[in-house]
């Protein structure tokens, strides 16, 4: 990375794949005229905090956190990743409550790629879907255009990353240097298109997100496209992954192509890591839960909660939020559905809003609340995403397209069913000493 952003990073505000921030004993005061910094200094670097905010007075504009937009934005979102993870305005969101829409706008925004190409995916299966993305990465490529892609090494293999070099793709596979394990997997999916676009969610690049092929009946996925600054913390979180352990200097060449779009609201992009000693991705979502005054809505594929995060969501309903969870009709795994009945009961004597989604299988990683929070990534409602592989998402306040993700859950309940305590189907013996093996198994579910 460039010189003077290695300094900041070191001296105060590492980001996503850069560091962590260092606490600091100066106090400063913001001043009600214009913001300027006012400071009283000992003899620690040149670090200013507000309110335990950490920022440097000369710190770039972009990594600069105002105390006025933090309050705007929810400055404790800001706080629960350790200052790690800017929260940007002028940037435009856009919300896509299915995978065929999230695709459309991917290869649109594709074949208008100039300069670079950055994907991330946890899976990458050939089809009709990578297919259409082949073929316009390769058109791209022809015009000189930068394509890198880092790929699980778990689900995909050697082989599969020779023929993405084949065509041109500087393909690598995340593992684990010393080990392929189950655990520490990436999970994350994320794209960055000239680091002006970046597009985040649950959909990965196979057939099924699509409805190409329909194994657990219709899939129904979502996925955000950022427009605006807050792309720079999307590549970020890509050469997090790219580069892992070492210095990121590879990184800052990218970083200026950002370009701020006209538009409301705060986001704040996020990512979550098994090896930070952080909890980012949970904490965010218990924030959301414990600061619901009206209204938290939840689609959720999979459920394997632990006693904080149920206490959360029960008493939310139980303090007269309305309480919508989205959970499959049709699940993928049948460990996962064993393990989400095992909180049913509990959920609806809540007051919880309980639905299985019956025409299949929803696999979007939605919250939103109160008209003004929401957050969509990679990060399920399980031990895995939590704690064992690398996630992210992104947090948006009093963003417009909020509105469109309250408006497809409550769209996506026509097609639902609501689970009451008289059609809770009980676990028999046999699945209750599966569960519980498979609760014990955390770190590998």
């Amino acid at each position: 990375m460039k010189k003077r952003m290695a300094a900041v990073i070191t001296a105060a505000a590492a980001l996503c794949a850069c560091g962590t921030v260092r606490k600091s004993s100066i106090k400063e005061e913001i001043s009600s005229g214009g913001g300027e910094v006012s400071s009283v200094r000992d003899e620690s670097p040149a670090v200013t905090v507000t309110n335990e905010v950490s920022v440097r007075a000369d710190m770039p504009r972009h990594l600069t956190q105002e105390q006025e937009i933090l309050e705007k934005a929810g400055e404790r979102f800001y706080l629960l990743t350790d200052s790690r993870y800017p929260v940007y305005t002028n940037t435009e969101v856009s919300y896509y409550p299915t995978g065929e829409r999230f695709y459309e706008a991917l290869i649109r925004e594709l074949a208008a790629a100039e300069d670079f190409i950055f994907m991330e995916y946890f899976i990458v299966k050939d089809g009709e879907m990578l297919d259409g993305i082949l073929d316009v990465l390769c058109e791209r490529m022809d015009a000189g255009v930068e394509v890198r892609m880092i790929c699980d090494g778990l689900q995909q293999n050697d082989a599969f990353c020779e023929e993405m070099r084949s065509y041109g793709i500087d393909c690598r596979l995340y593992r684990e240097p010393d080990r392929v394990s189950i655990n520490e997997r990436d999970h994350r999916k994320l794209t960055v298109i000239d680091g002006k676009t970046a597009f985040m969610g649950g959909v990965n690049i196979s057939d099924e997100y699509i409805n190409v092929t329909s194994p657990y009946g219709r899939w129904k996925d979502a996925a955000i496209q950022m427009r605006g600054d807050a792309v720079r913390s999307c590549t970020e979180l890509f050469f997090e992954q790219w580069d892992r352990g070492a210095e990121l200097d590879v990184c800052g060449e990218y970083l200026d192509k950002t370009e701020p779009a006209a538009a409301e609201g705060y986001v704040m992009p996020y990512g979550e890591s098994p090896f930070d000693n952080e909890d980012a991705a949970r904490d965010i979502y218990l924030e959301i839960m414990n600061g619901a005054e009206d209204y938290l809505y939840i689609t959720a594929p999979y459920l394997n909660i632990d006693d904080e995060v149920e206490d959360a969501i029960c008493s939310a309903a139980e303090r007269g939020v309305e309480v919508i969870l989205i959970v499959p009709g049709i699940p993928d795994k049948l460990y996962m559905e064993i393990l989400a009945r095992t909180h049913y009961e509990r959920l609806v004597l809540s007051g919880v809003k309980l639905y299985r989604y019956t025409p299949g299988f929803i696999h979007s990683k939605v919250f939103v609340s109160d008209d003004r929070v929401a957050t969509v990534g990679s990060i399920n409602l399980n031990s895995r995403s939590f704690y064992r592989d690398f996630e992210c998402g992104a947090v948006l306040t009093d963003v417009k397209c909020i509105a469109d993700i309250k408006a497809d859950i409550l769209d996506t309940l026509d097609e639902c069913v609501l689970v009451t305590e008289d059609n809770i189907i009980p676990l028999s013996p046999a699945e209750e000493i599966r569960a519980a093996m498979m609760a014990n198994l955390e770190g590998s579910m």
